[in-house]
């Protein structure tokens, strides 16, 4: 019955229990604490090392890898290319067309090297291929447009139109800046992703 009352008295004052049980174990581990020194044992010691180097894992390695053209800018362009052809005796025939196209500008992330990525503490140095045209076929045909015709023309002369379009429109790339914002964009977008994995600072190039 004594038992009863007693293990009552501790279910209605567990507050008091906890901080009794407390105590108590605060002043064993002092007592042991105490025996230890006087014994000449050295006291067991927990130690923390700080380690500052992120090291990412196989998988956000992979994840990166996968992403495959990582386009870094796209450029809109219009063309307005005309031909002529002169017939005897009869009306010269004529044809007016306006062609668009968006070249887009980035990398691909298949073609990082086995030393990609160099970490030193919270430093991330990161070596990106070189900037490239993503997208052979730019000129969007669905948005072409005939602005002015006259005559019969075959396809064989349309197709001559359309490599002229796409001739111009590199030669507007070439002389451009597109590759450079390219690539500061680039840094940019890589550089965010890589202080989302935690690195502190981040330095970006590109082979050439």
């Amino acid at each position: 019955m004594k038992v009863k009352q007693i293990f009552s008295f501790l279910y209605h004052h567990w507050r008091w229990t906890l901080t009794i049980v407390t105590l108590l174990l605060v002043a064993l581990a002092m007592r042991t604490l105490s025996v230890a020194i006087d014994s000449g044992e050295a006291p067991i010691a927990l130690t923390i090392d700080s380690d500052n180097s992120i090291d990412l894992t196989p998988a956000q390695v992979t994840s990166i890898r996968r992403i495959g053209k990582w386009e870094f800018l796209s450029m809109q362009m219009e063309e307005i290319i005309d031909t002529t052809h002169s017939r005897f005796l009869l009306a010269d025939e004529e044809l007016v067309r306006i062609y668009r196209g968006t070249i887009r500008l980035g990398i691909d992330t298949d073609a990082l090297t086995d030393n990609w990525l160099t970490v030193h503490g919270d430093t991330a140095i990161v070596l990106l291929p070189p900037i490239r045209q993503l997208n052979k076929r730019f000129i969007d045909e669905a948005h072409t447009q005939t602005f002015y015709e006259t005559g019969s023309w075959s396809n064989k002369a349309r197709e001559r139109m359309y490599r002229e379009a796409e001739r111009r429109m590199l030669a507007r790339l070439r002389r451009s800046k597109a590759r450079q914002q390219a690539e500061e964009n680039g840094r940019e977008q890589v550089t965010a992703l890589m202080r989302a994995f935690g690195f502190r600072t981040v330095e970006v190039e590109f082979r050439r």
